[in-house]
């Protein structure tokens, strides 16, 4: 079963990098521009975890990535520039499953994607059990 990967905001050469290397990894992937048109693809593309820049064109990506995590329930990876701890601290705050920092390998990136759907998945299951 493949999994879908919704790209949310970023530079258009880094989210071609990305949709370039996860695909490659076996998921699906899929960017947008922003959160309003995130949310229109949510029931279409259905996710199973969101990559999020921090910085949109027109919000947050924190307040993105909490409103993914907290109202629909899906993992997100919130990308940034600010190695510092207190981003971290934002990200874990507005329930980022993870805070990547920019520049970043893509190996990386898609071991960690697929830690992240491993956990809850594995949560899902105990929970239905």
């Amino acid at each position: 079963m493949t999994n879908n990967i919704l790209i949310i905001g970023g530079a258009l050469a880094l989210k071609r990098e990305l949709t370039s290397v996860l695909s490659e990894a076996s998921f699906a992937v899929t960017d947008v521009s922003d959160y309003p048109e995130a949310l229109l693809k949510l029931n279409e593309f259905n996710p199973d975890l969101v990559i999020v820049d921090e910085v949109l064109p027109s919000g947050d990506g924190k307040d993105a990535c909490f409103q993914l995590h907290h109202t629909f329930g899906i993992p997100v990876i919130l990308m940034g520039k600010d190695s510092s701890d207190k981003a971290w601290e934002r990200a874990i705050q507005a329930g980022a499953d993870f805070y990547l920092k920019k520049p970043f390998s893509y190996l990386q990136l898609a071991a960690r994607v697929r830690a992240i759907l491993g956990r809850y998945k594995k949560l899902q299951q105990n929970r239905s059990e």
